[in-house]
């Protein structure tokens, strides 16, 4: 492929790193314009990479899985929330196809350097990290920085590559431990990065002993229309400022209390939604963040959003904790472990991103541990003498610092709650509120029908970003019942296509409202920076494309009908209170909602992408 042929389209480099930490060999490589034209960029062209390298029998934490980054068509741009990069590998949490995101400046730098992509390949034979200035990449000793924490050892590579202004993605002790919900923690230490949270891909980095990766790039990006550009976002910064005003105020920690109203916020591992003294939840309000634990807010690079919230500890033995903290992490450390205590949730946070875990798996694991404590299924000898009640906050962080040692009861929950459960027996695992092996977001899918679709047919398990947030769709638009099973099959199969293209051009979702980047796009910013003429018809069919691949390479995985499943508590316990009291999604239910959506993706009734629909979408 010649590399002329990728410059038809700008806001790409058209330039793959590929690192062999094996051989230590370094190429740089000219994606195939073709695949660009199909999947975009991002999480849709990381995933042809891996539909052509990695075969279903690779081992996650085996020197053959492969760690892909990719950058999208607007990672970079100056435009409001251009600052996405994606991984995609074989989760060691889920055994299968994954992916995973990082907003900040880490996808920014990597662009500017001159790269869309990197590939990972082998296995280093001593702990080493990646050097990516502008042109120099090199791969140098990391001896001296592992066993560090997340924040120490982004300020020591940083320090030694010599510009404070680098980007850092690193890991901690959870991914060299090979924790399987270890994470990789993006510029942790700067205060404005994020997380590459699901799916364990820090224990990746671990047993390829790497260390992590430092990039700092100064080309910018290539523009075709940087005047035409610079007007569209001028118009738009009106529709900004008024569909993401809350969110400069509250970030996502915005969707706490009137999720809470609507029945829909699980509290102690999804037994209830209701908690007995009200003023608890009132702690965790968005005034009470803002007026008693709010440090700063948080922008991302280029966007003028600011949605991140950096919090301080106030009070008793956590004060003096800061940490960037999100709706999910909040419910995960917070309520689903009986805690409506900002300070201990802080606390908690400042541990799980030192140690470097994903913040809804870690989280989501303790409370499962305190509702087996509850139930007498673990006791105090099993725990080591952790009194692991939902809303010990102490107990909770202990036991996550003992997961991240891999100690005592803490290496049993580190691998996540289903491995937990396997280990620990006694039909545990009926109480693991997870879909593939991953564990459930911050919703509960009883109170919305839509959510639990999403969470049952997501590609990287249970999971209501890349399965589809249903819940704006079930509450505004008319004839939609949140109850109802009837509809939700196009309306799951819609939003995740939708997702998908978004994810690909590498937007947040944030601002893309205001950009007109909907489920009926008008993809002028695109064309502002590609020059290519996009339709939005385009973009979703390149979104459905994109889902199509991921269910292909699923189905080579071994994933059908028969694994896009929710837990028995989801359909056979009934929600015991709130607004959503009575509701379950039964067996039958859930068959008619999969029926629907596999009619309308054009799937076998067993969840298998049929030969006519990768004709249709010219999927290889």
């Amino acid at each position: 492929m010649e590399a002329s042929d990728l410059r038809k389209w700008k806001g790409l480099t058209g330039k793959l790193l590929r690192i062999n930490l094996s051989t230590r060999k370094i190429m740089i490589e000219e994606i195939p314009f073709s695949w660009v034209q199909r999947y975009l960029g991002g999480r849709g062209l990381a995933a042809r990479y891996y539909y052509e390298e990695v075969g279903p029998d690779v081992d996650p934490l085996s020197p053959e899985n492969k760690l892909i980054f990719m950058n999208g068509i607007m990672t970079g741009a100056p435009a409001f929330g251009s600052t996405k990069a994606y991984i995609v590998a074989k989760s060691p949490l889920t055994g299968h196809y994954s992916v995973t995101n990082a907003g900040g400046y880490f996808g920014v730098n990597l662009k500017w350097a001159g790269y869309d992509g990197i590939i990972i390949e082998s296995r280093a034979d001593s702990p080493v990290y990646i050097s990516i200035i502008d042109d120099e990449v090199e791969i140098r000793d990391a001896s001296g920085f592992w066993g560090m924490m997340t924040q120490e050892a982004q300020d020591a590579i940083r320090e030694e590559v010599g510009d404070k202004r680098a980007s850092v993605a690193c890991i901690g002790p959870a991914g060299e431990r090979l924790s399987k919900i270890a994470s990789v923690m993006a510029d942790h230490s700067s205060r404005r990065g994020g997380a590459f949270g699901r799916g364990g891909f820090g224990a990746i980095m671990g047993s390829k002993n790497l260390k992590g990766i430092a990039v700092l790039g100064t080309k910018g990006v290539d523009l075709a229309d940087p005047d035409g550009l610079r007007e569209y976002l001028k118009d738009h910064i009106k529709q900004l400022r008024e569909t993401t005003g809350n969110h400069t105020r509250y970030g996502t920690l915005q969707y706490v209390e009137p999720l809470y109203e609507l029945g829909a916020y699980p509290l102690m591992n999804f037994t209830r939604t209701r908690i007995d003294d009200e003023s608890l939840i009132r702690n965790l309000s968005t005034e009470a963040m803002r007026s008693r634990y709010l440090v700063r807010d948080v922008a991302c690079a280029n966007c003028p959003v600011a949605c991140g919230k950096f919090l301080e500890a106030k009070e008793g033995s956590w004060s003096g904790y800061r940490c960037k903290v999100e709706y999910e992490t909040l419910w995960s450390l917070g309520p689903h472990c009986g805690v409506f205590d900002y300070n201990v949730v802080i606390a908690a946070h400042q541990i799980v991103d030192e140690y470097g875990f994903d913040g809804i798996s870690a989280g989501y694991a303790v409370g499962f541990a305190m509702e087996l404590y509850e139930r007498g299924i673990i006791d105090r000898e099993f725990t080591g003498g952790l009194d692991l009640r939902f809303g010990n906050g102490e107990a909770e962080i202990e036991m996550l610092k003992l997961m991240g040692e891999r100690k005592g009861v803490g290496d049993i929950f580190a691998d996540g709650a289903v491995a937990a459960a396997e280990r620990i027996g006694k039909d545990s695992i009926r109480y693991v509120m997870h879909v593939k092996r991953q564990e459930f977001a911050a919703y509960e899918p009883r109170a919305f029908y839509g959510i639990g679709l999403a969470y049952a047919t997501s590609s990287r398990g249970a999971c209501h970003n890349v399965g589809g947030w249903t819940i704006r769709d079930e509450l505004l638009k008319p004839r939609i019942d949140r109850f109802a099973i009837r509809g939700k099959g196009r309306l799951v199969k819609s939003i995740q296509d939708v997702r998908a293209y978004i994810d690909s051009i590498a937007l947040c979702t944030i601002p893309r409202r205001s950009l007109n980047l909907t489920d009926d796009p008008s993809p002028e910013v695109v064309n502002y920076i590609t020059g290519a003429g996009l339709t939005g018809a385009d973009l979703l069919i390149a979104g459905e494309r994109i889902y199509t691949l991921e269910r292909m390479i699923l189905n080579r995985e071994g994933i059908t009908r028969k694994d896009d499943l929710l837990p028995p508590r989801i359909m056979y316990e009934p929600v015991p209170d709130g607004p959503a009291k009575g509701h379950r999604i039964s067996p039958a239910m859930l068959d008619f909602m999969l029926d629907e959506y596999y009619e309308a993706r054009g799937w076998s009734r067993d969840g298998i992408v049929t030969e006519e629909t990768k004709k249709r979408l010219e999927m290889i």
